[in-house]
């Protein structure tokens, strides 16, 4: 029983991690980042060669919900087609579960959405994507490289094709 314990307790611990060392900069590639599941891991190195928009939301911050939605719905035609580009959502809420009813009620791409439970990962995570005042939403080019930073309707489409 022990054991079991400590590994739900590792997994929690390692539901993310960043390179606080390397801050993220445009034309500069993006901070190491590495968001963990109970089931599976991904990380922006394992995307690389792919476009990604890279968004981080909580249901206390309005804005990222709505820019998540936005997002679900630009890319909802091209869901079947995500060869090349991904979508990752990274999700600050202290409860999973309670990501998990918004993602419902949103209708939004559960296989995009990571949950950072972890209070030191998720403001390691804020300092290194520089996200002081409020989360943002990044587009990553193949190389991952960060090229924009809260990209607009236009922006998105782009990298949709």
């Amino acid at each position: 029983m022990l054991c079991i314990v400590s590994f739900a307790l590792m997994l929690v611990s390692l539901s993310a991690s960043v390179d606080k060392g390397r801050g993220a900069q445009f034309g500069k590639e993006a901070p190491t980042l590495v968001v963990e599941r109970a089931d599976s891991a991904t990380s922006l190195q394992a995307l690389k060669g792919k476009k990604v928009i890279l968004s981080f939301w909580s249901a206390a911050d309005a804005q990222s919900r709505i820019e998540q939605n936005r997002i679900a719905s630009l890319t909802a035609d091209a869901a079947g087609n995500h060869k090349d580009f991904e979508v990752l959502s990274v999700n600050f809420d202290r409860s999973e579960r309670l990501m998990n009813e918004i993602v419902k009620i949103d209708n939004l791409d559960s296989s995009s959405q990571c949950h950072v439970g972890n209070a030191d990962n998720a403001a390691a995570i804020r300092e290194a994507f520089s996200m002081k005042n409020s989360l943002r939403t990044f587009i990553i080019d193949e190389k991952g490289r960060i090229v924009c930073a809260d990209p607009t309707e236009q922006q998105l489409l782009e990298v949709i094709g």
